[in-house]
């Protein structure tokens, strides 16, 4: 399981790679639907592991790991900040921005998933 695991993410990150350096957007859809099925297979895999192990997935949410996850979505996000003034281009400018939105999405998420795991039960 672990070395599928692994097989899996390995493809993820050759997909991602690629993506940014495609024109085509009948292949970039394609591409797309690989990441979509790989993220999908890896987190049934992940599942099989944690049952295989006896674990619950939730034991690797703690509250410590989600802040740390909500630091660096926060730095991510001001370093685009950063990045958003410095760029020349409108297009550039509109896509960052773009990101900063997510990223902004992102730790509204982790904060409520903070929440969900410092309840009890």
């Amino acid at each position: 399981m672990k070395s599928q695991h692994e097989a899996e993410v390995k493809e993820m990150n050759h997909y991602m790679s690629v993506l940014s350096r495609l024109n085509n957007g009948i292949i970039k859809n394609y591409v797309h639907k690989l990441l979509d099925d790989g993220l999908r297979h890896i987190e049934y895999i992940s599942t099989m592991m944690t049952t295989i192990e006896g674990a619950s997935s939730s034991l690797n949410l703690t509250k410590q790991g989600i802040i740390k996850s909500i630091d660096e979505e926060k730095e991510s996000r001001d370093l685009l900040l950063k990045c958003v003034a410095l760029a020349d281009d409108v297009e550039t400018k509109s896509l960052l921005k773009s990101i900063i939105v997510d990223e902004e999405h992102h730790i509204k998420i982790l904060e409520h998933i903070e929440e969900l795991v410092s309840k009890p039960g």
